[in-house]
């Protein structure tokens, strides 16, 4: 069973990872800022939590990942923020608003995202930091470029030839540490909230049915009526799936997502280099590069999420998003 839910978020998240910076913090991580901005009703703080995670739910489909009017509509970018239309046409019933509370807060101009993508709060820019286009000192880069340069890691890129002196390379290397920095702050949040899983189980069960209307009508363009309810509705039992795995004890829950990025990586080498490797030696680099993350990301993860969801109520406010 643990095989099978991995091997279906392993065909979600290999699309997902090809949108240079599709992710920021990990659904659990949203799930946690949801539960600590909301409501402190369950039902209405449940379906919060579901509209803070569903902002990603296109990046999922590899023909959507580059999108601009999506990554309009849902994260926003600097001048056009229109996933504000969501909070507009949300009406009072069936938990629209609290559903369009928390798809709101997760955006990337001034959201939830901004910090893991753009500006950490907790951590100072490290001196070194590389002045390329798209890549802003959030908490999350900086971690990924710190996973990126750790001496094992670099020697496991070396040996599959990704170098940092290629910069097409470096961006490869740059996205995998990207991801296995958000799947270990995913679970330094079950450490701090065991029940969490649980609870992003609970949110996708229990999210308003018409939760795709709304984004129909907030989008409001018919070419991507059909798209927006598939979607949603694969995003929804995704949720269900990734809340079951970390739901499981601490050792399974790493075993569960080490698969998980093995076989991604896999996946994502032969796509971009048209290398094979094995899937032994991918779970090997796997295991370490979380393991690593997570040696990185202990010592402040959790004070830069405090921050974050100190920085958005105030945002929040600024933007008069409130019910």
């Amino acid at each position: 069973m643990k095989r099978a839910i991995g091997s279906i978020l392993l065909i979600m998240a290999f699309t997902l990872v090809l949108a240079t910076y599709g992710l920021s913090w990990g659904s659990a991580t949203h799930a946690f800022i949801a539960k600590r901005i909301g409501r402190l009703s369950i039902f209405f703080n449940s379906q919060e939590m579901y509209g803070l995670m569903a902002p990603d739910l296109f990046n999922y489909d590899f023909n959507l990942a580059y999108d601009p009017i999506l990554t309009v509509f849902t994260h926003g970018v600097p001048g056009n923020e229109g996933f504000m239309a969501v909070w507009e046409k949300a009406s009072w019933r069936d938990y629209q608003k609290s559903l369009a509370f928390g798809f709101v807060a997760h955006n990337d101009v001034w959201g939830a995202d901004y910090t893991a993508h753009h500006q950490a709060l907790a951590i100072s820019v490290p001196a070194d930091f590389p002045s390329i286009p798209g890549v802003d000192p959030g908490y999350v880069i900086i971690k990924a470029l710190a996973l990126n340069s750790d001496p094992t890691m670099n020697g496991y890129f070396e040996a599959l030839g990704l170098s940092n002196s290629d910069p097409d390379q470096f961006r490869l290397r740059l996205e995998m540490c990207h991801n296995l920095v958000e799947t270990a702050g995913d679970l330094i949040i079950r450490r701090v909230d065991p029940g969490i899983g649980e609870k992003i189980i609970s949110a996708s069960v229990l999210r308003g049915r018409s939760f795709p209307e709304l984004l129909i009508k907030a989008l409001d363009n018919p070419d991507y009526n059909q798209i927006i309810r598939q979607n949603e509705a694969q995003f929804r039992r995704l949720m269900i799936q990734y809340g079951a795995i970390l739901a499981q004890p601490e050792v399974r829950a790493f075993e569960g997502l080490a698969e998980q990025m093995a076989e991604l990586g896999v996946a994502f080498i032969k796509q971009f280099t048209g290398q094979e490797i094995p899937l032994e030696r991918a779970l090997e680099i796997s295991k370490y590069g979380i393991k690593k993350s997570l040696q990185l990301c202990a010592p402040d993860y959790m004070n830069e999420i405090r921050k974050t969801i100190e920085n958005l109520r105030v945002e929040l406010r600024n933007h008069n998003i409130h019910y």
